[in-house]
């Protein structure tokens, strides 16, 4: 079993805990019905690629989907947000999960906790396409 960090924005806190590789369990520790994965970070800071297994968040897919949203955290590191309860791992090349690169005193660090916030709304971002002129290509 390995032990994982759990990203807790309910309590505002990043703490150890022990799964086992079953996806279930995983699940059952964010409360999730369904998994994605977010926040992918490279081994080494200066790298411009990631490598097989960087260190991620498991998170809930459809946590965006429910009213009301839960509580939401950034990743500092890459600026990603995300709703509800996370668990950062790496994944080994066999598909085990492993204890991430980062520790819990780097990993806490790297992340601000939101509380609980709205989605961005489309409709305040997006002008109306029938009001904005088309723009003349430049033909110099």
């Amino acid at each position: 079993m390995p032990e994982l960090l759990k990203i807790d924005p309910y309590l505002e806190s990043v703490y150890p805990i022990d799964v086992s590789d079953s996806l279930t369990d995983i699940c059952r520790q964010i409360g999730a019905r369904r998994l994605t994965i977010a926040g992918q970070q490279p081994d080494n800071p200066e790298a411009t690629q990631f490598t097989f297994a960087p260190d991620a968040a498991y998170c809930d897919e459809e946590a965006i989907h429910r009213e009301p949203l839960p509580p939401a955290f950034r990743l500092r590191s890459t600026g990603h947000i995300i709703y509800g309860c996370a668990l950062w791992h790496r994944v080994s090349e066999r598909g085990e999960l492993e204890p991430s690169a980062w520790s819990l005193p780097e990993l806490t660090p790297q992340i601000e906790f939101l509380g609980f916030r709205p989605l961005a709304s489309t409709q305040l971002m997006m002008p109306d396409d029938e009001n904005v002129p088309l723009d003349e290509p430049d033909c110099d």
